[in-house]
């Protein structure tokens, strides 16, 4: 019978944990495919099936080291040949498809114009109502050019890198160059959050002056600042050495990363609710009309939208964080992280934008002579709403002011998947036999990639 077509998840998997190793070990083909560099493989043993040890590392210029490790995780020598015709014989019957990094490409315009026209309008809100720019607001700033490197980088990723979704349309210099992203991306994130949310913090505590809430927001940072510190404390040493792709053979990874990322991500998410729901208690108590209070606490929690953005980038981790059928999607991943951390920035600054509309577009809120809640009341209360007026005008004033993808995992070719490869394989001149199209593989080789 002819090649396998009905390709399961895990021959997929297999196919990619294949190519991954041998990828590695090919340091002649460090430019080339993953997929090409399998098709080399197979046309040098049929060349020399018996081919020894020197042979091989003057074909593919790997380090004897390499080959010896790789061998042991083999078993034996003919279990590397029978995986490379194996997965060459089923090559055409691999799927390709696009990266998915186009996704990022409107969203990084459509937030990165929105988010530069609102912390402008910010700032010149600050300046010209507030009384001037204060130290929470350049820390925003800073936050800002923070999420635009963030978002850079990544849109970098999903352009020039992420050009496939399966590893076997990569060569290993592409999937080198992918590893060292995700770490840098990884990296940023947290930091770029922790500056956002420290400027609201900050916000809040010149704000507050009880001594409650003060503690409040000192706690909250310090959750914030621990959480951030061990996302990127673990997003470094996962991996021993750190550059795990240069010694994929020998380096050392968590084999459980992703709960660890889980677990922080939903902590940060924890940090935003509270950090959203804090100044409530203080709005809350506002002598303020109805509607305006209504106004203001509408204001503060715009913050829920950057937290529902935060939880579906957490169900992103959760669901493209290890490559499944040999496919990664972390652009997906990425997507998520660039609307949360524009959409925080975008609320945070609505307390700016109203006190700017309150006084350049009063009609916008409502606000004017036609506007006022004053309006609804009878004309023999009009002598004590002027009366108050002054009182009601300060108070207003003053509320204008308020407010880990794809991780390639070092699973080596497990000798049980391979055991099986070659159980179920009789080969002969001719071809493969009928039993190649019973072949399954087991489903818990994975390769990933950090997120």
């Amino acid at each position: 019978m002819g090649t396998p077509v009905n390709l399961t998840k895990g021959d997929l998997d297999l196919a990619a944990s294949i190519t991954i190793n041998l990828g590695f070990l090919a340091r002649n083909f460090y430019d080339t495919r993953t997929i090409d560099v399998i098709s080399a493989f197979a046309g040098f043993y049929n060349d020399t099936p018996n081919a020894t040890d020197p042979e091989i590392l003057a074909f593919s210029g790997a380090r004897p080291q390499d080959l010896s490790l790789l061998l042991q995780v083999l078993g034996e020598r003919d279990m590397l040949r029978d995986s490379i015709f194996w997965l060459d014989a089923i090559r055409q019957y691999l799927p390709y498809t696009p990266g998915t990094g186009h996704l990022l490409v409107p969203v990084f315009a459509v937030f990165t114009v929105i988010t530069t026209i609102v912390l402008a309008l910010r700032l010149w809100s600050r300046q010209t109502i507030a009384g001037g720019i204060r130290g929470y607001d350049w820390i925003m700033v800073f936050g800002y050019f923070m999420t635009l490197v963030y978002s850079a980088s990544a849109l970098y990723h999903a352009v020039n890198i992420n050009i496939s979704s399966q590893f076997w349309g990569y060569s290993w210099n592409e999937i080198a160059r992918q590893q060292m992203f995700y770490i840098v991306l990884d990296i940023l994130y947290p930091i770029a959050a922790l500056i956002i949310k420290s400027s609201l913090l900050l916000f809040y505590y010149s704000l507050f002056s009880g001594r409650y809430l003060r503690l409040s927001v000192w706690a909250t940072f310090g959750f914030t600042l621990a959480t951030t510190m061990t996302i990127i404390l673990y997003s470094i040493f996962k991996c021993h050495p750190v550059a795990y792709w240069s010694e994929w053979y020998t380096s050392e990874c968590d084999s459980h990363q992703k709960i660890p990322y889980l677990v922080t991500g939903s902590f940060m998410i924890l940090s935003d609710v509270i950090i959203w729901v804090l100044p409530l208690p203080m709005v809350l108590k506002l002598q303020l009309y109805r509607r305006e209070k209504i106004a203001a606490i509408f204001t503060f929690s715009l913050g829920i939208f950057a937290c529902i953005a935060s939880i579906f980038r957490l169900q992103a981790v959760h669901k493209y964080f290890f490559t499944s059928a040999g496919t990664g999607k972390t652009p997906i991943i990425n997507t998520w992280t660039i609307v949360e951390l524009n959409l925080a920035i975008i609320c945070a600054s609505a307390p700016a934008l109203r006190a700017l509309c309150i006084r350049h577009a009063p009609k916008l809120l409502s606000y004017g002579s036609n506007g006022t809640d004053s309006s609804s009341n009878s004309s023999n209360n009009s002598n004590n709403n002027s009366g108050n007026g002054s009182m009601n005008e300060r108070n207003r004033k003053n509320t204008k002011s308020v407010h880990g993808r794809v991780i390639v995992h070092h699973d080596q070719i497990r000798p049980s998947d391979l055991a099986s490869l070659r159980s179920g394989i009789s080969r002969t001149g001719s071809g493969w036999s009928d039993v190649e199209k019973s072949v399954h593989y087991s489903s818990t080789s994975r390769i990933g990639s950090p997120v």
